[in-house]
């Protein structure tokens, strides 16, 4: 006989929790974290009286389902929770509850949330608590930049000319007020000039970039990664058209202040500068950073660098002492000249073919950081080295490619800088709790293997009718 439904509707109630698999992403992050701080966070920016609003905490998470599993569209977003069991139970929603329509969040996120900066204080949070299981340690960590292109069209592309200061590069404070102490410092005028840029139309924040491979008009996100679990420690949004050696030391300063332990570092040669390097330095961090091969250096000519006196050394044993600073004023860049006493250059047989033909002394003109800088090249090539280039490639390359493939920031969908760096915090919130879940539970399945064998089951003996003694194994 066929069977055939009767199409009648019958009442039954539904344990959502029950129906959850245990092996399920949301329910795993639910239990290994709690996002109740966020009422604490948020509660200076809601009312205490009037009418209730969209409980902040659900709000939250359906944002980062969206996320984690990479639906692009908060329309499409909406859909999904109303749809699927395991988001409305991880939101929080019941089965005959209204899921929040697509418009709350924009009006929620530009009202009280960007104006709370909650991304921002929610993403330190979860790397307080990483920090505090100890899946942080800062033994081996990765930074690197990667650029996002920018909502767009390639027609809103427009040339202007806009008025900077033009004044000395800063790259950390501590770091200033070193050279500040230098001979020959003299801090030049802070200038007015105008600089011609290409933005966009419809999105002015972005900048536009042409190097390499990558060329367009976009912002650049700054990350860096802790090695030992892949942790995304710190997440910072610029124009693309900025330099990431010049915004990286105050990226890791940051990161240091909100307690992220930084021992050693590996970045890529875009960030050899001497200021990086003393700048590392004077953070307490080890970096390692491949050297730039320098088209006329002063050892082509057989001179060499004595670091305990802080001069070059020539090929007939003279010396080119460090005297003072010299300031590009065009540029408000810094650096150490070197040079001989006297008239000792005149007499000397490579004169003719020295690096320098002209004038009585010779002078060599070096980074403003140049000992930190000869000290970091001094690490090229160990197997630290090595070993630090290798984890950039597996943990900074390797965490932008999942981001972009997995995480919705292949493109920056929104406008503005205070939303695109919304955008990739709330990416990277989410590989970091794929990846804080996974650490966890295999620490937590390491100690129970440990326990077992340490500790094994226990057994006993009975005495059966027969009194022969007989052993049972527990479980």
């Amino acid at each position: 006989m066929m069977g055939r439904r009767n199409g009648q509707t019958a009442m039954v109630f539904v344990d959502m929790e029950s129906m959850i698999p245990e092996n399920h992403l949301l329910r795993k992050i639910d239990r290994v974290i709690s996002f109740e701080f966020i009422y604490d966070l948020l509660a200076p920016y809601y009312p205490s009286i009037g009418r209730p609003s969209v409980d902040p905490v659900c709000m939250f998470k359906m944002l980062l389902v969206g996320y984690l599993y990479g639906i692009k569209s908060e329309r499409r977003l909406e859909e999904e929770v109303q749809l699927n069991l395991a988001y409305r139970w991880f939101c929080g929603f019941d089965l005959d509850e209204a899921i929040p329509d697509h418009s709350t969040f924009s009006k929620t996120r530009t009202r009280k949330w960007q104006e709370s900066n909650l991304f921002q204080k929610v993403f330190q949070e979860i790397i307080k608590q990483c920090i505090t299981s100890g899946l942080i340690d800062g033994k081996a960590m990765v930074t690197d930049g990667s650029y996002i292109p920018a909502n767009v069209s390639r027609e809103s592309w427009v040339d202007v000319e806009v008025e900077v200061e033009q004044s000395m590069q800063s790259y950390l404070d501590c770091l200033d007020e070193e050279l500040a102490q230098q001979p020959g410092f003299k801090k030049p005028p802070v200038k007015i000039v105008k600089k011609h840029r290409t933005t966009s139309r419809t999105d002015p924040d972005s900048g536009y970039i042409n190097h390499g491979n990558k060329r367009g008009v976009g912002y650049l996100m700054e990350s860096t990664v802790d090695c030992k679990h892949g942790i995304v420690t710190g997440v910072d949004v610029y124009s693309a058209n900025e330099k990431e050696s010049t915004q990286v030391l105050r990226h890791l300063e940051r990161q240091i202040k909100l307690g992220v332990p930084m021992k050693n570092i590996a970045l890529d040669r875009g960030y050899e500068t001497g200021a990086v390097h003393r700048g590392l330095e004077l953070l307490g961090i080890t970096g390692h950073i491949p050297a730039i091969q320098f088209s006329n250096p002063p050892e082509r000519y057989g001179f060499s660098y004595d670091l305990e006196r802080d001069a070059f050394i020539g090929p007939k044993g003279m010396s080119l002492t460090y005297h003072r600073l010299n300031c590009n004023k065009s540029t408000g860049k810094y650096l150490r000249c070197y040079q001989t006493e006297g008239n000792t250059c005149v007499h000397c047989p490579n004169r003719p073919t020295c690096f320098d033909k002209s004038g009585i002394r010779r002078r060599i003109l070096a980074s403003s950081c140049y000992p930190a800088f000869y000290r970091g090249h001094q690490r090229v090539g160990t197997p630290a080295f090595y070993s630090m280039m290798r984890l950039r490639k597996i943990w900074a390359e390797g965490s932008f490619a999942v981001l972009k493939r997995e995480h919705c920031i292949s493109k920056i969908r929104k406008r503005g800088i205070l939303e695109a760096t919304e955008e990739c915090l709330l990416a990277v919130m989410a590989l970091n709790l794929k990846r804080m879940v996974k650490a966890i539970l295999n620490k937590l399945k390491i100690q129970f293997i440990w326990a077992e064998a340490v500790f094994p089951r226990p057994s006993f003996t009975f005495v059966n009718r027969s009194n022969k003694f007989r052993k049972l194994e527990i479980g």
